[in-house]
């Protein structure tokens, strides 16, 4: 397992933390500064909330799905944390840290960025038929641009690398006209 000791700093702040005022106060002002940082639009990269196009399927994009089977792309998981909606063009797939992160579908790598804010460390594939995949918030990257790879090929790992609260990975389709919901190409988890 990946379990680390916990911090000495952790062990004393714990029992604070976990009174019920301070969750009351702590949950108050995460909120408020969610609220705050989506009135003030992008930062880090991401897409504008507002600015998100969602597509529905074409016969070209039904074709290249139904020739081209996708898979989750993690070898383990335990289902969704996060669904595809307006202000999150993607899926949160929920595992462990360091799970190993497959290829939904095969195709040639055509971004690897290494961030500490956004989407963390984050990687994109191309495939047939002017789709692509995102695959975000990685621990470890196994890839480079330019790399072909299939469905057994290794991506890298689960992290939390970005804007993240837990360990699991974001996964995006997209394609020409905008984001496609990834559960629409997906098998149920």
């Amino acid at each position: 397992m990946l379990w680390k000791k916990s911090h000495f700093l952790s062990k004393k702040l714990r029992p604070v933390f976990e009174s019920r005022k301070i969750k009351a106060i702590v949950g108050g002002n995460l909120a408020l500064s969610i609220f705050l940082v989506n009135l003030m639009g992008p930062i880090g990269g991401q897409t504008p909330a507002g600015s998100i196009e969602v597509t529905t399927l074409t016969p070209d994009t039904v074709k290249v799905i139904t020739e081209t089977t996708f898979r989750i792309p993690l070898a383990e998981n335990n289902g969704y944390s996060q669904g595809f909606y307006d202000k999150h063009p993607g899926v949160d797939i929920k595992s462990k840290l360091g799970t190993k992160i497959l290829a939904a579908a095969p195709g040639t790598v055509i971004e690897v960025e290494r961030k500490k804010m956004g989407y963390g460390h984050k990687l994109v594939i191309g495939h047939s038929g002017r789709i692509s995949t995102l695959y975000a918030h990685l621990d470890t990257i196994n890839v480079n641009v330019g790399d072909y790879v299939t469905k057994e090929t290794v991506l890298g790992t689960v992290g939390l690398t970005g804007w993240t609260t837990g360990p699991h990975l974001h996964f995006e389709v997209r394609n020409d006209s905008g984001y496609i919901n990834p559960k629409q190409i997906l098998p149920e988890l």
